[in-house]
């Protein structure tokens, strides 16, 4: 039954992605490009959050990377689960280049995708970023539960500063929300689920 109940999972998220490429991606960036037009003054401050956001989504990049070493050396079990987490999520976001799906800084049509490609203009599908933000805040929401909400708010203002910055599609966002609380889980699954069983 949990097996089916799984599936019945997968398949919903696959139809809302596929909603979304169809009916929504095109609707929500046009919409944005015409805010940010009509409202300049808002345009400008969210620019200053991207570039913010930028150094700030970095500096976790560079603070997660020097927690897992620290973890590793000290043979704690969030070392290793970032580090695999962090090495699965390099190997399953480059699913992106097969999809080849142009950024909407070059098409807004949501539903372009041109194949196999290793170019940065076409590979919008999933978005890397949001895949490695969700990884990390459900990895680091298991071993540090009080702060949960935090680390999926900061997740999710990557996610946002994606799609606002005309790097991604909303749907690219949803795929790498998805796909990074699915590579989190399954790492949690290979450890964290074995500390659980040693504390016993």
């Amino acid at each position: 039954m949990q097996f089916l109940k799984n599936y019945k999972k997968i398949f919903f998220v696959i139809f809302l992605i596929l909603l979304f490429i169809l009916f929504f991606d095109k609707k929500i960036m046009f919409f944005i490009k015409d805010f940010q037009s009509t409202y300049p003054a808002i345009h400008s401050f969210f620019e200053i959050l991207d570039a913010g956001m930028k150094f700030f989504y970095y500096g976790i990049f560079v603070v997660t990377v020097i927690f897992t070493i620290y973890g590793l050396i000290t043979k704690k079990d969030f070392g290793k689960s970032l580090a695999v987490g962090m090495v699965l999520t390099g190997i399953f976001v480059q699913i992106k280049h097969i999809f080849g799906r142009a950024r909407p800084s070059a098409s807004v049509d949501g539903c372009f995708f041109n194949g196999p490609s290793f170019g940065y203009t076409y590979s919008s599908f999933p978005s890397g970023h949001t895949t490695f933000a969700f990884m990390v805040a459900t990895v680091l929401s298991n071993y540090y539960p009080r702060y949960s909400i935090l680390f999926y708010i900061l997740a999710g203002w990557v996610g946002f500063e994606r799609v606002e910055d005309f790097a991604h599609f909303p749907s690219d966002v949803i795929a790498g929300t998805v796909l990074g609380i699915i590579i989190g889980k399954l790492v949690l699954l290979k450890f964290y689920s074995k500390q659980k069983q040693g504390n016993v």
